[in-house]
């Protein structure tokens, strides 16, 4: 079977995207394709994964929104794809050239000694014009983080907030793709129908992006943080310990669905600032819908990754005891991991649940607390 190819020329490259991972793919890509005009040069800082999948196609690739149906389009504003260990130099060059560097890289890789971080100081230390640098991943105020970490230099960081459920393609996904367009595409890419980017406002080109620009993203940062991704935690970890496998099995589980709304109410909405022009009811009903969706089988194990990571910023500063059941339930699933940076009186609570759940079970000690 042959390969997927594109079918227009490529788009003028003034993008530079580092991690062209599969959110990137299904999230900032679709946007910058309805925008129009603007091209992205994907980078990928390790693994030569996306390279493989994507230079064959010339950057052209496969978006299954998946709902009831299955709705196929192919994205073609990747123009070129880049492997930054083995071709430093271009991607140097790449963002000499950018009107915007844009970041999926996980929580993870925003340290002093990341070599994505790495990179990105050496390629802005060489522009002679500022730029836009935007980060798209899941931490509080990241765009003010990242430029803690590369230093300012006269370039623009505004924060943004993210979010759609982009779960991993599977074979089937592929098989999907062949039968609908009779090509072979390793680089499809699977996603919800809901998406939201909320970005502050900031001088300088940039696409026509069909996103929420704002003065301040932290509202709605706070509001996805806590009830979005701090309910997912919970989620994967109990969950997976139930014997749940995806994110739809687990809101289908009638006592972790109490207990998530437990969370929600008494932990996390007290805790939330009020965001202009959103409803938090109509919200939560919005993720009701999202996680009931069967047909997405976004992976408990998925959402498991790098809790250490994940955790302080979905429950830093909290107390409740449904948080800290989530933490317990984090270190049933890692039971090495660092408490240290919860609150006191959060750790406490942990503690009393890991005591719980070893005497009687998870399920058990669930329902005793409803």
């Amino acid at each position: 079977m042959r390969r997927l190819e594109r079918s227009r020329r490529p788009r003028h490259p003034r993008i530079v995207h580092l991690g062209l991972g599969a959110f990137a793919r299904a999230h900032l890509a679709e946007y910058t394709e309805d925008a129009g005009g603007w091209g992205i040069v994907g980078v990928a800082p390790r693994r030569r994964d996306v390279v493989e999948a994507l230079d064959p196609q010339g950057g052209a690739y496969t978006l299954i929104e998946r709902a009831e149906r299955d709705a196929l389009r192919v994205i073609e504003c990747v123009c070129d794809v880049l492997h930054a260990p083995s071709e430093h130099d271009w991607v140097l060059s790449a963002i000499a050239d950018a009107d915007i560097v844009t970041l999926t890289v996980t929580e993870k890789a925003y340290t002093d000694d990341s070599p994505v971080i790495a990179l990105l100081r050496e390629a802005l230390a060489l522009r002679e014009t500022p730029l836009t640098v935007l980060s798209l991943d899941n931490l509080p105020r990241n765009g003010e983080v990242l430029e803690r970490l590369v230093g300012g230099g006269g370039h623009r960081f505004p924060c943004s907030m993210v979010d759609r459920v982009v779960p991993s393609t599977t074979p089937e996904d592929l098989a999907v793709v062949a039968r609908e367009l009779g090509a072979e595409d390793r680089g499809a890419v699977v996603a919800e129908p809901f998406r939201q980017w909320v970005i502050e406002d900031f001088d300088g080109p940039r696409p026509d992006w069909d996103a929420l620009f704002v003065e301040s993203s932290a509202p709605h940062e706070a509001l996805k943080l806590r009830l979005l991704n701090g309910t997912h935690s919970l989620l994967a970890y109990a969950g997976l310990a139930l014997g749940h496998v995806t994110v739809a099995d687990a809101w289908a589980d009638e006592d972790l669905r109490a207990v998530a709304d437990r969370l929600a109410t008494d932990d996390l909405i007290p805790t939330l600032p009020e965001v202009p022009g959103l409803d938090v009811d109509d919200y939560r009903a919005t993720l009701d819908a999202r996680w009931s969706n069967p047909r997405i089988g976004h992976r408990l194990e998925q959402i498991a990754l790098d809790g250490q990571q994940k955790l302080p910023a979905r429950f830093g500063g909290l107390r409740g005891r449904w948080v800290a059941l989530a933490i317990a339930a984090w270190l049933e699933h890692e039971p090495g991991g660092d408490v240290s940076m919860f609150e006191p009186d959060a750790v406490e609570r942990v503690g009393e649940w890991r005591q719980r759940i070893a005497a009687d079970g998870l399920r058990a000690a669930l329902r005793s607390e409803l």
